[in-house]
């Protein structure tokens, strides 16, 4: 007679490992997947044809190709560790312009920067904002109240990975203007030079090899025939990995 050999059940560690497994991959895909800000208060947008011209350098920070209506329109996702975040949106030609403040929702990761999504659900000139080109409309995201004063901004992009940054910029009378990397790098900027340029009229763009993951401190000079007016020391808050 043969007896029946009792099965062994699987070390401990052998049967922790599938658990491991799935909470790590349960962790990725939150950490992939963007919170939700909220709104706080009414939605605030203006439309006008006479317009003052901006007072700062920086009009707009983004990931090449988030810089238009549409990607606005569908609700640029970026990176943060506030509770609470400002989205400037300014068009090129000065038409359009909206300020609006968010709330990352309580009880969201309070360690670390995480990726929260503006809903831009509140405007009422959806048809107008869909007609912005990349290009044609900044956006300027930073963390804390509309009113606080900061030169930190966050680098507000869609769901794929961020390649390039673009920085809009409002030169006022320079012709050259360039950035410089804390690393060193240097590379001249773009102007634009057809349509309406009221808010601003160039473009610096930043490869993502250049700046890194996280926080990197960026430097726009501008030059009026090699006269100097003065540099506007940035620091962009980009993903971490990107």
């Amino acid at each position: 007679m043969h007896r029946q050999r009792a099965r062994r059940s699987a070390p401990a560690h052998h049967r922790l490992i599938p658990l491991l497994l799935g909470w790590m991959v349960t962790l990725e895909a939150q950490a992939a997947t963007p919170i939700q800000a909220e709104l706080s208060g009414p939605f605030h947008e203006v439309v006008q044809e006479e317009v003052s011209v901006s007072g700062t350098v920086v009009v707009g920070v983004a990931a090449a190709g988030a810089l238009s209506g549409p990607a606005t329109l569908a609700g640029l996702i970026m990176p943060t560790s506030a509770g609470q975040i400002c989205l400037t949106v300014l068009s090129r030609d000065g038409v359009y312009y909206s300020r609006n403040s968010y709330n990352v929702p309580e009880g969201s990761p309070t360690e670390g920067d995480i990726l929260v999504q503006l809903p831009f659900e509140g405007t009422r000139r959806r048809e107008l904002l869909a007609g912005y080109a990349e290009g044609e409309l900044a956006v300027l995201a930073t963390p804390g109240a509309c009113d606080a004063a900061t030169t930190t901004y966050l680098v507000a992009g869609g769901p794929t990975e961020v390649k390039a940054v673009d920085i809009l910029i409002n030169s006022f009378g320079a012709n050259t203007v360039y950035y410089r990397t804390a690393e060193g790098f240097e590379a001249d900027c773009t102007e634009f030079t057809e349509g309406r340029r009221t808010s601003f009229d160039y473009r610096c763009e930043i490869p993502a090899a250049a700046l890194g993951s996280g926080r990197q401190a960026l430097t726009i000079e501008r030059e009026r025939y090699g006269r100097p007016l003065g540099q506007v020391a940035i620091e962009l808050q980009l993903r971490t990995g990107s």
